[in-house]
């Protein structure tokens, strides 16, 4: 363990070895103080009595504006005759929640999250929005070490394959729509409706689980933290266990 002194607070970070998580990255860090405060959660920060300026969320911001700029100029580079409507719907479905997620699983950053212990026994470390922001705060981490060439190439790295799928009309943004699409089409008519099974936590944690219906039989289940958060979850996962069932259905 060692201690960073910020102002009156004493903070503690426990060591963690990102040798590993740099390998899948792609890039090693000179400064690896910048991934244990892209890797804490307001959560912990709090549970440890620190400010909410040693969490991750500033990070978070830089991140945001940086993947921003670095998937526009990918776009905009792509298709030279794209106006610009056509360029914010790419964008807007490549750099979204899901996709940051989904990046996230994959390099496996949900093992070195250090979150509040209420946090943590909910599953804190496989939520989307904990994932999507830590993927943020690490690409912030990156820009701030290694400079904007650096941070480009990790996010270029991670998110080509998502922003291909997502110019090839792979991702959608409204996945219940695109399930009910999908129900009616190609001679095949389900009835899809989505169900409310459980709604817990506090008014500022509220967390909902829902589950996606083809007929009567349960295709997918969700858990977001709103109630229009679980279904598109849900319908996205219930859209690739529907094609699978039918899968001379598409469009």
């Amino acid at each position: 363990m060692y201690v960073i002194v910020r102002s009156a607070a004493i903070y503690i970070y426990p060591m963690q070895d990102y040798s590993e998580f740099e390998q899948r990255l792609g890039y090693t860090f000179r400064d690896r103080s910048l991934l244990n405060i892209a890797f804490t959660h307001t959560t912990y920060v709090f549970e440890h009595g620190g400010g909410h300026y040693e969490s991750n969320q500033r990070l978070e911001f830089i991140g945001d504006a940086v993947i921003d700029l670095v998937v526009g100029e990918k776009l905009y580079n792509m298709d030279p005759e794209a106006d610009e409507g056509y360029l914010s719907k790419m964008r807007a479905i490549s750099v979204c929640e899901q996709s940051f997620a989904e990046v996230a699983r994959n390099l496996g950053m949900g093992e070195y999250l250090l979150l509040g212990k209420g946090e943590a026994q909910s599953g804190g470390n496989d939520k989307d929005s904990t994932l999507a922001d830590c993927f943020e705060a690490v690409i912030a981490a990156v820009y701030f070490d290694g400079g904007f060439e650096a941070a480009r190439d990790c996010i270029l790295n991670n998110l080509s394959g998502i922003i291909s799928k997502a110019v090839n009309g792979e991702i959608f943004l409204d996945y219940k729509s695109r399930l009910l699409e999908l129900a009616q089409i190609r001679g095949e008519r389900h009835v899809i409706r989505f169900e409310v099974l459980d709604e817990r936590g506090p008014a500022h944690q509220k967390e909902f689980e829902v589950a996606v219906f083809c007929d009567d039989e349960v295709l997918a289940t969700a858990v977001g933290h709103s109630k229009k958060d679980a279904e598109q979850k849900g319908a996205r996962k219930a859209i690739e266990v529907y094609q699978e069932r039918y899968p001379h259905v598409n469009l």
